[in-house]
């Protein structure tokens, strides 16, 4: 397995090499770790380095900042050495490598990815330049948003309850949802997870003016007999390759908006994991759809968004 973890020494990547032991990873994988120096003010205007302006005034100010982007790639390689370490403690076979580089994260994350081809990117829901606020930061909303690659967005719950490990899988018969499903099949759980299948079918509810603008909470699972035998054959497929694998699942249908059923039920159920197609079953393309940005954007715990169409 390949792995990209994106690193930046903030609270959410540390916690994002945390999270790595929860999620059903294998004991060898090839991974590379990559920390960017963000670099807002370039040094070089047109092409032209600033050591050949003739002002010296201009010439001591660009100095100063790259002196000073030179003391923050200085850090960031400090950091990836601790990652490395921590990564090395927590996984003794993975080969791993890591890479320090000045520039625009998002875009240098997502470049490194077209060539590492890997199959799995890792996030933290936050970095160093956010306010904390919580929801989700600019650089892993443009990764989520552009990656074709299976991202895992991290909000891992540090404390240890001793209960079993949850994981949410969202399912609409899509080719990004089955890839969820695979995805958690594949995996190599050190100790077996609770997984549930969910499905969200259209409300049987009359619409009227301005109920989109209004929370409606999830109306009751399996309200009809049709409804529960339905749901039962729908994901039949979904549950055989998890049983296949090894693994169980109880499937739980409910009726209602999609993003505001999802994140209800895993924030209720205290999901450790939500698994999630990038696209819905109407809309299939590598862009990312509606609820799985709103999923990334507003879970309490960690997203895994299968982009890949091909899965």
């Amino acid at each position: 397995m390949k792995i990209l973890i994106a690193y930046d020494g903030s609270g959410y990547s540390h916690t994002a090499l945390d999270d790595l032991q929860h999620a059903g990873l294998p004991p060898d994988a090839d991974v590379f770790v990559i920390s960017i120096a963000e670099e807002w003010l370039s040094t070089k205007t047109n092409g032209t380095s600033f050591n050949s302006t003739r002002d010296d005034d201009v010439r001591a100010y660009f100095q100063q900042h790259a002196d000073q982007m030179d003391r923050n790639l200085a850090e960031t390689k400090a950091i990836l050495v601790e990652a490395k370490q921590k990564l090395h403690r927590n996984f003794p076979k993975w080969m791993v490598r890591t890479e320090a580089i000045i520039g625009s994260p998002a875009q240098l994350i997502l470049k490194r990815a077209a060539e590492f081809n890997p199959d799995l990117i890792v996030v933290g829901a936050q970095g160093l330049s956010t306010d904390g606020l919580g929801g989700i930061g600019s650089v892993s909303q443009k990764i989520i948003s552009d990656s074709p690659f299976p991202v895992r967005i991290v909000r891992s719950k540090l404390e240890n309850d001793g209960a079993p490990f949850k994981i949410d899988i969202g399912y609409d018969g899509s080719p990004g949802s089955m890839g969820a499903i695979r995805a958690v099949a594949s995996r190599y759980w050190r100790v077996r997870p609770e997984i549930r299948i969910l499905v969200v079918t259209d409300p049987l509810i009359a619409l009227i003016p301005g109920r989109a603008f209004r929370v409606i909470e999830a109306l009751p699972e399996n309200e009809t007999k049709g409804e529960t035998k339905w749901v039962e054959t729908f994901t039949g497929k979904a549950k055989q390759v998890l049983e296949t694998a090894g693994l169980s699942a109880t499937i739980h249908a409910y009726s209602g908006n999609p993003r505001m059923v999802l994140l209800a039920v895993s924030k209720k159920w205290k999901s450790d994991t939500i698994f999630i197609g990038a696209n819905s079953r109407q809309i299939q393309s590598r862009s990312l759809g509606c609820v799985a940005s709103a999923i990334a954007a507003h879970a309490i715990c960690s997203v895994e968004i299968i982009s890949n169409l091909d899965t």
